[in-house]
């Protein structure tokens, strides 16, 4: 069972905390999709991971209502210096390898599991959107807040901590399967 094997693996993947969740405890909301308009991440326009490539919110909540079950995971980082944008992105690359590890636990059994990360995608230097087709589908994980999820809620919703206290860094991953 899928549960069983992220357990075992629970501190060798440097999880803060995870929970088994339904798609129906996912908060979805417009507002978040207009953070993005607003391209405050300046990632809006720019990647297949984020909007407006990856469709409408009311398509992306449905995308992921058609999945029985959700698995929410955390990484949490301690950091040195707050205002370090630079160890801001490294913390960002060492949670995106974290995803990619439990993708691959998911997707060995699920096949078809939509998997869900914290920003933009960072696989390919510069992105082929919108002139052609993702180099690495495989490997891009769509923006979480892209979708227009609202983690704050559904991280309450769901029993996760949101805010670790200062100075650390908590980002969130959904896989749905």
């Amino acid at each position: 069972m899928i549960e069983s094997e992220i357990l075992l693996q629970k501190e060798k993947l440097n999880l803060a905390e995870y929970v088994f969740a339904k798609p129906e405890n996912i908060v979805f909301s417009n507002e978040v999709r207009n953070m993005c308009e607003k391209n405050t991440c300046r990632m809006y326009g720019t990647t297949w991971a984020c909007p407006p490539a990856v469709g409408t919110v009311e398509w992306c909540k449905v995308r992921c209502n058609e999945y029985e079950n959700v698995f929410i995971f955390t990484t949490m980082y301690h950091l040195k210096d707050m205002y370090d944008i630079e160890e801001w992105k490294n913390d960002r690359i060492m949670h995106k390898r974290v995803s990619d590890k439990v993708a691959k636990i998911f997707r060995s059994k699920y096949p078809e599991a939509l998997v869900l990360s914290a920003e933009g995608c960072t696989v390919c230097k510069t992105c082929t959107y919108p002139d052609k087709p993702c180099r690495f589908p495989e490997r891009m994980h769509p923006a979480t807040e892209g979708y227009g999820i609202l983690v704050t809620e559904s991280a309450k919703v769901c029993g996760i901590k949101y805010n670790n206290g200062p100075e650390t860094l908590t980002y969130f991953s959904m896989i749905f399967y």
